[in-house]
């Protein structure tokens, strides 16, 4: 029979044959949480597998289902579901009543991960003397500064399928490959140069601005690191910890003394360095580490790994700005005042051209959910009391055609309220939609941009 040795509790018992770790573990009055009763639904029971990995069978399809939505690594499994073929070590990971809210899957809606150990690569980027920057300057313009370095450099970032782990003052760190993508080094070297490229476009602007000299160090490392949700309950979000982000801060801070831009660490520089070209190399000993290590200062990509990583490849769906973009379609075919309607999952969106500017918005009345176009035209046979599509006007408006009331297309706020309701809160001929009179909501309006010859729109 397995035997199983379990952490914290210290406690040894063995599995019958057929049994569960979970109902061998109660048996064995180890207090392991079970918040659904063992139907794979809370994953409050998951546990560490500490050895014994080879003895554990693959996941059946609940407990496969579960662990994907959540993100658990291959060495988290759920204890309800698992019959070990042989011996285990194992740490239960929900240990108390905190633990067990924290955890339980069954009130909320898992959008991060737990738990899972991967190979990255982290980017570490700061200014370049932010210091004496932000004491020359007011706290307002320090604000604007960072807020429009940082947004580029999110774009930048993102584009490479990077993703923005956190800020810290004038400090940025993004992770790449958390998803497993094969080519997140090369993407990572490539996110830093297209980074330092915009930071040389923004220096005139910066130095009209604000008499300054803008610059920025980015540090790159690649190893191991454990991927996971950290954070007040609510409030969590992904992020990356582990030797592998200390040394990549430790590789930006060394730009400094070495005065660079920008270094990559020796394990970053081994999985890119048939795709770069090198300007000079360092050794340093990095803060905290008595040996001296060899860091690389990387200047471009190579001629054929820069076309490979920066061809242009239109995409159905793109993450931009913080934002998921959807491509439409192109933009030579909508007509200066024409429109379209198109069907989402959870609306439908009318596109629009008005004054040369493409708009997005709900196709919905916000008073009454009905909506302001029809996805087709009518037939001429149609005798229904539905009153004409609604109407644009001159001033970038929208006129509902139940009520009259007008919309502005930028911001949604109401223009003119309906102002020929009758007593009961009724539009004349209208009266079958009832009292509309107290529901002043503005419309919906959606982020919407041209790239590429395209439209794109976003439903974030």
């Amino acid at each position: 029979m397995p035997k199983v040795k379990s952490l914290p509790d210290d406690v040894e018992f063995e599995l019958a044959a057929g049994e569960t770790l979970l109902e061998g573990a109660l048996k064995a009055s180890i207090p392991i949480a079970h918040a659904c009763g063992g139907r794979a639904k809370c994953s409050t029971c998951r546990f560490w597998v500490l050895s014994g990995l080879e003895s554990c069978p693959e996941r059946n399809p609940a407990e496969a289902e579960l662990s994907e939505s959540i993100g658990l690594g291959e060495e988290v499994r759920l204890a309800c579901q698992i019959r070990p073929e042989g011996d285990l070590t194992i740490r239960r990971l929900v240990l108390d009543e905190t633990d067990l809210f924290m955890t339980s899957q069954l009130e909320r809606s898992a959008t991060t991960r737990t738990g899972e150990t991967r190979e990255v690569a982290v980017f570490f980027s700061d200014i370049a003397g932010f210091t004496s920057i932000s004491e020359s300057l007011s706290p307002y313009d320090v604000m604007y500064l960072l807020n429009r370095y940082f947004a580029q450099t999110g774009e930048v970032i993102e584009a490479n399928e990077g993703y923005l782990d956190k800020f810290i003052g004038d400090g940025l760190m993004a992770v790449f490959g958390m998803d497993g993508q094969e080519d997140a080094p090369i993407r990572a070297v490539n996110a830093a140069l297209k980074t330092l490229e915009l930071v040389d476009r923004m220096k005139p602007f910066f130095a009209s601005m604000y008499d300054i000299d803008f610059d920025i160090r980015i540090g790159l490392h690649w190893g191991e690191a454990l991927i996971g949700s950290i954070g007040a309950i609510g409030h969590e979000r992904l992020t990356a910890v582990g030797d592998a982000v200390n040394v990549a801060s430790r590789v930006e801070s060394a730009n400094k003394d070495a005065d660079t831009r920008f270094l990559v660490s020796e394990n970053l520089y081994e999985k890119v360095k048939d795709s770069v070209e090198v300007a000079d190399f360092v050794r340093v000993k990095l803060r905290g580490t008595s040996e001296r290590i060899t860091l690389y200062e990387i200047e471009r990509l190579n001629e054929a790994a820069d076309a490979e990583v920066n061809k242009t490849e239109i995409r159905e769906t793109v993450r931009l700005g913080g934002r998921n973009w959807i491509r439409l379609f192109e933009a030579s075919g909508l007509e200066e005042g024409e429109h379209r309607v198109m069907a989402f999952r959870d609306c439908d969106v009318v596109v629009t051209r008005q004054n040369g500017q493409v708009i997005a918005f709900n196709n919905a009345c916000p008073h009454l959910r009905l909506p302001l176009f029809e996805p087709k035209d009518r037939s001429a046979e149609d005798e229904s009391p539905i009153p004409p599509a609604s109407t644009f006007t001159e001033d970038s408006g929208i006129r509902c055609r139940w009520h009259q009331s007008c919309f502005d297309l930028q911001s949604g706020e109401i223009k003119s309220w309906c102002d020929n309701l009758q007593e009961d809160g009724t539009s004349p001929g209208m009266e079958y939609l009832g009292d509309i009179s107290k529901n002043r909501t503005a419309l919906q309006i959606f982020p919407c941009r041209t790239d590429k010859d395209y439209i794109w729109l976003s439903l974030d």
